[in-house]
């Protein structure tokens, strides 16, 4: 992110549909940032779920008179039939549960009470991610109350879960499937906002990323078997040091930087607009030079995770608890990060190979699995007219297709969809996303809660209401 980049330059367009309730939204989003939705597994409270639900239900009439509201357990599904029945589905995603946050000094205003003033809506989920969740309400809300109605089916699936293991989403995206729904485009999380274009060449170029594939995550156990005994004696290596010798291994293993499909489209997108060398030269053919354009970007921190499935080495037990005593057995977790069309499978060979050379008897098995979005650079349904609301609100801002290096809900729908597309529309400055998601003072504008919604509004205008183009 670059600090310098000033937002707010870059909004146009805010006097459409002047008639918005922004502050009627904004006491909304506040109300639900009140509903403390923290998933805890079998500790999770039904309470302030059931609590939000009942938010949804009375404060859009419009949306409830003509929707199907479905509560699966704590998930929430709202559908809102179109009038012409041959048409796809657009699905629009939203989480409902937001991460811990304690109530210390550090917050201007509490986590949970959801404070508002002339500026800023305050607490968790502001930015990670009730807006999204209320906005696509309110965008609905405003087009049905205005008497419009979709050609196409709306359906809205709020999983209750994203932030630890997305069971939600998962049983959601099942259910569409078993009733035979199709979606022609789906809209969910990604970027947050936009940023300058130094890292990838293009200095002074404000980017937003239209996300339209995702990173895979695996996580692998190893464990070093160990039997202790004293230190004096450490015939053949102890266990640490042959989880030491292990991890070093797979690093070594792991394959090169690869510009993969998709990338291969940002950097294409990003070409007229690249001025530094060598990158400006590489990128006038993209596939001769991708690999050289790996390469270099694997050089550089905002890079690197776009052209490498990576490896990172974060939990550690079974040290000994005294220095002249050898360890037992010693475990550790490696996290990996696919790049879209990497399998675990082909990250279980590196580090099953790895360890076969590393003269140790260190062990591995995956433990964890999400696996990484469709790597084909396709544009589908949908992107051309988000592409093109995003533009019609905020000028000057470079739009490219990429891929999120995070984790979101969308991958468990690519069952019932080809077209998902991953992007938060509300723009917020580089310094309230870094200060505010999953951390203090999480907070978002009444201005940028406002101009998502309207880039909301004209996304389902021009693909699923009457007289909309897709």
């Amino acid at each position: 992110m670059h600090a310098g980049l000033d937002v707010y330059e870059h909004y146009a367009n805010e006097n459409d549909y002047p008639d918005l309730d922004v502050a009627g939204a904004a006491k909304r989003l506040s109300a639900a940032i009140r509903c403390k939705t923290i998933d805890l597994g079998d500790d999770t409270d039904p309470e302030p779920y059931q609590k939000l639900h009942e938010l949804i239900r009375t404060s859009f009439p419009h949306v409830m008179a003509a929707a199907t509201i479905e509560e699966m357990g704590l998930d929430l599904l709202i559908t809102i039939p179109g009038s012409n029945p041959a048409l796809d589905a657009a699905l629009l995603l939203a989480h409902q549960d937001v991460v811990p946050a304690q109530d210390s000094p550090a917050w201007e205003h509490g986590p949970f009470e959801g404070y508002r003033d002339e500026r800023y809506i305050w607490g968790r989920g502001a930015l990670d991610i009730k807006d999204m969740l209320t906005g696509e309400l309110e965008a609905l809300e405003y087009l049905l109350s205005h008497g419009r109605r979709p050609q196409r089916t709306v359906i809205l699936a709020f999983g209750h879960d994203e932030e630890t293991i997305s069971r939600g989403a998962t049983a959601l995206a099942a259910e569409l499937k078993a009733r035979g729904v199709r979606a022609a485009w789906l809209l969910d999380e990604g970027t947050t906002t936009m940023f300058d274009g130094a890292s990838w060449g293009a200095p002074g170029i404000a980017i937003s990323d239209i996300c339209v594939s995702q990173k895979g995550f695996l996580n692998v156990l190893l464990t070093a078997p160990g039997s202790g005994g004293h230190s004096s004696n450490p015939f053949g290596g102890t266990s640490l040091e042959h989880m030491a010798r292990a991890i070093t291994a797979i690093s070594d293993e792991m394959p090169g930087p690869l510009l993969n499909d998709v990338m291969r489209e940002t950097f294409r997108a990003l070409a007229p607009c690249i001025t530094e060398e060598p990158l400006k030269s590489l990128v006038q053919d993209v596939d001769a030079n991708a690999d050289q354009i790996a390469r270099l970007a694997s050089g550089r921190r905002e890079l690197y995770p776009f052209v490498a499935t990576t490896m990172a080495a974060d939990m550690l037990e079974g040290g000994s608890a005294a220095p002249n005593v050898m360890p037992g057995d010693v475990t550790s977790i490696l996290n990996f990060r696919l790049l879209p069309g990497t399998t675990a499978e082909d990250v279980m060979a590196v580090v099953n190979r790895a360890l076969s050379k590393s003269g140790t008897d260190v062990t591995a098995r995956a433990i964890h699995e999400t696996p990484a979005g469709r790597q084909d650079s396709d544009q589908g349904a949908g992107y051309a007219e988000l592409k093109e609301a995003l533009e019609h609100f905020y000028k000057d801002m470079l739009v490219v297709p990429c891929f999120v290096c995070g984790g979101t809900d969308a991958i468990r729908y690519e069952g019932v969809c080809d077209s998902v597309l991953r992007i938060t529309p509300f723009r917020p400055t580089p310094e309230e996303e870094s200060e505010g998601v999953h951390g203090t003072n999480e907070r978002i504008s009444r201005r940028t809660y406002a101009q998502g919604i309207r880039v909301l509004i004209r996304l389902l205008e021009s693909t699923s209401f009457a007289g909309a183009s897709l």
